[in-house]
């Protein structure tokens, strides 16, 4: 729902960011990313010519009720009024995570980032679940956006009416930011980062 929102927000927009905005639903992620696979084996564009990719799964919840993941040493993660988690950020490109950084600083109500879940060996190992992995694979940079678990994650308690709305806007709002300088830059994000083997295995 939040990417149709952002979709609907730059095809309203009278000016256009510099470069293309492409957006992709994929099937079958928790299948095994068949779609973003296949996607990316066979995208709709020339795969060089994709700078970055932004993705987003369960953005609207993270309340400090809501145990949202866990840090690498096990310490539960919790939630706040602001609280999002980014996956990915830095991986593959500094000037990436910077620049996530920078927009949300110019946010009127900039969000708390949590990074405890991109640890390196992380054992829930997100970085390799998601779509966004499939688009690394190829040197393309990737940031993750998520407002982590809770308690209904997978079960059918996980109704809409516990989605905190205003934030998930918030989240919304900021991914379309970054979206419009990420595309309205003078230079594609800087690989910095070692590239991983397309065809090996993902660690995260």
């Amino acid at each position: 729902m939040s990417a149709l929102e952002i979709a609907q927000y730059f095809a309203a927009q009278k000016v256009k960011p510099k470069r293309s905005l492409l957006f992709v639903w994929h099937v079958g992620e928790e299948a095994g990313l068949y779609g973003s696979e296949w996607y990316t084996d066979h995208p709709t564009v020339p795969r060089e010519s994709i700078v970055a990719q932004l993705n987003m799964d369960m953005i609207g919840r993270g309340a400090a009720a809501d145990n949202t993941g866990m840090t690498i040493a096990g310490v539960k993660n919790h939630g706040n009024p602001d609280y999002v988690q980014l996956v990915g950020s830095r991986r593959l490109s500094t000037e990436l995570g910077d620049m996530a950084e920078t927009v949300n600083r110019t946010e009127k109500r900039p969000l708390a980032f949590d990074y405890s879940m991109d640890a390196n060996g992380h054992p829930q190992n997100i970085y390799c679940r998601s779509d966004h992995y499939e688009y690394a694979r190829y040197g393309i940079p990737i940031i993750f956006f998520t407002t982590g678990g809770h308690a209904d994650y997978h079960q059918v308690t996980d109704e809409p009416q516990y989605i905190d709305y205003d934030r998930m806007a918030r989240v919304a709002q900021y991914v379309a930011d970054l979206a419009t300088k990420v595309a309205n830059n003078d230079h594609r994000p800087v690989v910095d980062k070692a590239k991983p083997d397309p065809h090996g295995q993902c660690v995260q």
